[in-house]
């Protein structure tokens, strides 16, 4: 499969996914602000947003998998290096949350912090690799 056709297969699954990802957890926001559900179907319907999550997940392993070895061995490094960035920054903050009274920074910023990690590293990447034009990006 070339890249670009697994680029286009990605993005039918992912566009869908962050639109109802948006959908719910606004509908559930808006849900706790109001009082419009009692706490405990609160507590059920607040899990709906990380299944749309959990599918994006799923389809960008999808997508490496279906990438020549080439561009599976750029992503791996970008994955490698967001994993690395946000085990570091969830190290710091949760040192200086313990031992120097941080405010709490909640665990929800975990996925797009490792998501922006490695978006950047994937960019940098993909360019000392030479990979030229939106290929690099796709």
């Amino acid at each position: 499969m070339t890249s670009k056709h697994a680029h286009r297969r990605y993005m039918k699954l992912f566009i869908p996914a962050m639109v109802l990802y948006v959908v719910s957890i606004t509908g559930v926001a808006l849900a706790r602000a109001f009082n419009i559900l009692p706490e405990p179907v609160l507590y059920a319907v607040s899990t709906i947003p990380a299944i749309f999550m959990i599918i994006w997940i799923l389809g960008h392993m999808r997508y490496i998998y279906e990438l020549d070895e080439f561009m599976q061995k750029l992503q791996v490094k970008a994955i490698l290096l967001g994993l690395a960035g946000i085990m570091i920054i969830a190290t710091i903050w949760g040192l200086m949350e313990v031992l120097a009274s941080a405010p709490a920074l909640p665990v929800f910023y975990v996925v797009p912090g490792f998501y922006f990690i490695y978006g950047l590293a994937y960019i940098i990447i993909a360019k000392r690799a030479g990979v030229k034009g939106w290929g690099a990006y796709l």
